[in-house]
């Protein structure tokens, strides 16, 4: 007979930041310039999101949006800007987290 368990088995380890490189190594390759053109596209968005803010600072504080607009066009512009850079630390501390919650869990299991 078969025994059953009631306890899923749990992963030892996450690695997405792994798994990050090892994609954007294969995009990289496939298209070699896709790194320049997003970091050109991304500094065009936060330099037009900064004068944009600026002009309307200037001609009257927004119109009381704040600092909505500029957020959401600086959120994606530094996302554009460094993906080699940006994923692989927001990914790495999202892997230390996970793991470090998975050891947690692990030890208080018997």
């Amino acid at each position: 007979m078969i025994p059953i368990t009631t306890a899923a088995p749990m992963a030892s380890t996450v690695n997405l930041k792994g798994g990050w490189e090892t994609f954007w190594d294969a995009i990289t390759a496939g298209f070699p310039t896709i790194t320049n053109m997003m970091t050109i596209i991304g500094v065009i968005l936060v330099v037009f999101a900064l004068l944009k803010w600026a002009w309307d600072r200037r001609r009257g504080g927004g119109m009381g949006q704040g600092a909505q607009p500029l957020w959401g066009a600086l959120i994606p512009g530094a996302i554009l800007a460094a993906p080699d850079m940006l994923f692989p630390i927001l990914l790495g501390i999202l892997d230390l987290v996970i793991n470090v919650v998975i050891s947690l869990i692990n030890a208080a299991t018997p």
